[in-house]
């Protein structure tokens, strides 16, 4: 039986600007984007939370645009032995070492469906970064060692369903590929993606508490 801490039941809290509230049904060319973006999946048969932000446009309210930042949040350890040139550094020639993951996301998202109350989008992200261990040297200061450079993409489907006027309740499923992996990482990064997300209509919280508040078209 899985651990209860292994079901990706963490919620996200997703702001998105509007410009303005959607029951006007104006459609703006541009608008700003902004996702606070976390969501569970797999390090090798491990259990992980990857943390990050995107910030970008929205256009004509059915493209997303946006670039971003994500790391692994949970706690990912090896014993790993150490290249020839951090020996000296370490008191034996394996440590326990952490495993790291940081990378920068391009994100193109399609809204393919938007009818109150429900929306569904299909994002397709592609992102660079670099992938690493730490450990901690015999004077117990950290050090990293095998950093290389990764490349990544992940691929999905988001469903949005509006509960009340100010807030949504949001999920979404994907994969995760590692198209370009660290040489002297074994552990699989591939992965399928869960997220569960509550969403906030920043535009219809405006027009609430301040009702003659002009929105920008």
């Amino acid at each position: 039986m899985l651990r209860l801490k292994l079901i990706p039941l963490f919620l996200l809290l997703s702001v998105q600007l509007f410009a303005g509230p959607p029951d006007e049904k104006v459609k703006r060319k541009i608008a700003p984007y902004f996702l606070l973006d976390t969501y569970y999946s797999f390090i090798g048969d491990r259990g992980a939370d990857v943390w990050g932000f995107k910030a970008g446009i929205e256009w004509k309210e059915q493209w997303r645009l946006a670039l971003g930042f994500n790391k692994i949040k949970s706690d990912i350890v090896e014993y790993k032995a150490l290249p020839p040139d951090e020996i000296e550094h370490a008191n034996n020639d394996s440590v326990k070492a952490q495993l790291y993951l940081r990378y920068y996301p391009v994100m193109a998202e399609y809204v393919f469906y938007d009818k109150d109350p429900w929306q569904f989008s299909a994002p397709l992200c592609l992102g660079y970064g670099r992938s690493y261990f730490q450990y901690f040297d015999k004077e117990n200061n950290t050090r990293n060692f095998y950093n290389h450079g990764v490349l990544i993409s992940d691929v999905g489907v988001n469903a949005q369903y509006k509960i009340l006027k100010w807030v949504g309740l949001g999920a979404g499923i994907g994969y995760r590929i590692m198209l370009v992996n660290n040489p002297e990482v074994s552990t699989d990064f591939s992965s399928p993606l869960f997220s569960i997300r509550i969403k906030l209509f920043l535009g219809e919280i405006v027009h609430s508490l301040i009702p003659n508040a002009k929105f920008p078209e």
